[in-house]
């Protein structure tokens, strides 16, 4: 296991948010300290840096959907 780093605030933020939305991903804790170490999801297991990527990839995919729906303008023509 990778020495313990700590997490900035928006990556709990963010974190915080996708577990909120997806509670079946569950943060593996390490330590009387509680250290988060990674998190898991049935049988797969996520370092922090995957489940960052996991994150972000899923923002940017929800902003770029975002971005393409028609507005009620485009609906008009």
């Amino acid at each position: 296991m990778k020495t313990p780093v700590s997490m900035h605030a928006h990556q709990l933020e963010q974190f915080a948010r996708f577990l909120a939305e997806h509670p079946r991903f569950s943060p593996i804790l390490v330590g009387e300290d509680a250290v988060v170490c990674g998190f898991q999801v049935g049988d797969c297991y996520l370092r922090i840096d995957e489940m960052e990527r996991l994150t972000t990839t899923l923002a940017e995919m929800r902003l770029a959907s975002l971005l393409t729906v028609p507005t009620l303008d485009d609906r008009r023509k």
